[in-house]
């Protein structure tokens, strides 16, 4: 992190040369950027606002990366929920186990999997289902564990420590947080055998200014990667919004699912009709010859 020239223009230089050249093999640079944005624009008291992870003094911020593990998990999660994409290319996948995709899916597949798990030993308890409905309201959850993502503070939860953990240390740690920091992007040091990262205040005032267009701009890289390895899913960019919650990013695809219904309703109709006419015209062609 350097100290000289106007602290604005540098991160925005710095940001703009990213988005330039992002060199993605997967979506992992752009979801830890969003996330570490998240963190920088968290509201006093909320999930990500958490005194145990985060502390500054001396114009640097100190953020554990199991803080970013929170919001980064997260954005993971919606998208397996949502429609499930693969991240990487298929040329790229392993020919032993060509299904296998980026890491983070397999430990959110993992957890999803412990969770069903944990639910069905809480309906089997002899209480039947007041005990399961019990238990899924203690999780915040109307829905099985693998219907409905996580919120933030769920996954910022001491319940869910374990899972966090395995994300830093198999995901965000091994994976991309040395190559997300390269040449001119030195937006944050990586702590020497610690397990956090260290950002100037300036770094996170810019971020949390410009939140909005930054996740908007990232979500753009997320979406324009995964369309190209997902030739065929629908509404990526809805489900990909890093602005919109989760819930909300459904109830539009469900209504844009609905209108592309209802145009097809409305052209049934005028597609039989030139079918007969293109039936027509062809007896009558034959008729004159």
């Amino acid at each position: 992190m350097q100290d000289d020239g106007d602290p604005c223009e540098r991160y925005a230089d710095m940001f703009d040369g990213f988005f330039r050249n992002p060199d993605m093999a997967s979506t992992y640079k752009p979801v830890l950027l969003a996330a570490l944005v998240d963190i920088a624009a968290r509201k006093g008291g909320g999930p990500l606002d958490a005194g145990k992870w985060i502390s500054s003094g001396g114009g640097r911020v100190h953020v554990d990366l199991e803080l970013a593990a929170v919001p980064f998990a997260k954005y993971y999660w919606d998208m397996i929920a949502g429609f499930g994409p693969r991240h990487t290319p298929v040329r790229m996948a392993d020919p032993d186990d060509p299904g296998k995709d980026i890491n983070i899916v397999g430990l959110i597949n993992d957890e999803v999997a412990r969770m069903k798990e944990e639910e069905a030993r809480e309906k089997g308890t002899g209480a039947g289902k007041d005990a399961a409905g019990k238990a899924r309201s203690r999780r915040g959850m109307d829905a099985p564990a693998s219907d409905k993502p996580p919120t933030l503070a769920q996954l910022a939860s001491d319940k869910m420590a374990g899972f966090r953990r395995r994300v830093v240390a198999k995901s965000i740690k091994p994976v991309v947080l040395g190559k997300l920091r390269k040449g001119e992007f030195n937006l944050y040091e990586i702590e020497r055998g610690g397990n956090g990262i260290v950002l100037g205040e300036e770094a996170m005032a810019y971020m949390k200014r410009n939140a909005v267009a930054l996740k908007t701009a990232l979500g753009e890289l997320v979406t324009r990667h995964l369309e190209a390895n997902n030739p065929s899913a629908r509404h990526v960019a809805t489900m990909v919004n890093m602005n919109e919650e989760y819930a909300s990013k459904i109830k539009k695809v469900i209504n844009l699912e609905r209108k592309a219904m209802a145009q097809r309703d409305d052209l049934g109709p005028l597609y039989a009709m030139s079918m007969d006419l293109a039936a027509g015209l062809a007896c009558l062609y034959r008729t004159r010859s």
